[in-house]
């Protein structure tokens, strides 16, 4: 009776030890015949070594960046991965060009404001005069007053014929000063209209240069330094973990 006691409990701490032997058994112990048993066989590889050598053969065109910032500031950034620079450039375009449009519309509301108060202030017939009958008519109470002065002081200087068509004469001073103003007001727009067209132009040019050498940094950070991690399970069992670096 004691021997078949002794004889069972011997099995149980037998039958324990190998279950703990068979839980500790590290993955990298395993057998092909356990492998191959447990799971079907798959490549060598791992899809982060993939992703990555797909990156290493990713390199941008400095010339299409080029382009592509000169036509629309900030689209060549876009294409070289220069995110942040790529929106600060388009939106200074979006800016600029509003600041264009209305710099040109308040300069022509500004044109047509003092046509008008040359037609009704001073009697003057505004069609198809140039810019130097507007410039006179500012600083001139009529027109006997600029070919008396014009005869004095410039005897070069065009004058205007006694006609109804070059007939002006300001009902006041205050009258001639408020068209003086507000055809300088014109001008002053339109010259921000124009520094605002310089200032687009010069945002093509420095977005296109900055695109250039934004896919040529792109291209050299591709080509050196750290490229991947691949993690691969052997055929034989165990694992193997490969890290590549390009310089």
């Amino acid at each position: 009776m004691n021997r078949k006691i002794i004889i069972a409990f011997g099995l149980v701490a037998f039958a324990g030890v190998g279950a703990r032997a068979e839980i500790m058994l590290p993955p990298t112990q395993l057998s092909p015949a356990m492998i191959a048993q447990s799971e079907p066989q798959k490549p060598p590889s791992s899809g982060f070594s993939e992703v990555q050598q797909g990156k290493e053969r990713t390199f941008k065109n400095p010339w299409r960046a080029f382009l592509m910032s000169a036509v629309l500031p900030g689209a060549g950034e876009r294409y070289a991965g220069a995110g942040l620079k790529s929106k600060v450039f388009f939106v200074s375009e979006v800016g600029l060009w509003s600041a264009l449009i209305s710099f040109r519309h308040l300069g022509n509301w500004r044109k047509d404001e003092y046509r008008l108060q040359a037609a009704t202030a001073a009697s003057a017939d505004v069609a198809g005069k140039d810019d130097r009958y507007f410039d006179v008519l500012g600083f001139y109470d009529s027109r006997e007053d600029y070919n008396k002065v014009a005869g004095a002081y410039d005897h070069t200087r065009v004058y205007y014929p006694d006609t109804e068509s070059y007939f002006w004469k300001w009902e006041s001073t205050d009258a001639r000063i408020k068209y003086r103003d507000l055809k300088n007001d014109s001008k002053s727009y339109y010259r921000k209209a124009n520094f605002s067209l310089g200032l687009i132009l010069a945002n093509h040019l420095i977005s296109a240069a900055d695109a250039y050498w934004s896919a040529k940094r792109f291209n050299r950070h591709v080509e050196s330094g750290f490229s991947g991690v691949d993690l691969q399970l052997l055929p034989q069992g165990g694992w193997q973990v490969s890290l590549s670096a390009r310089f």
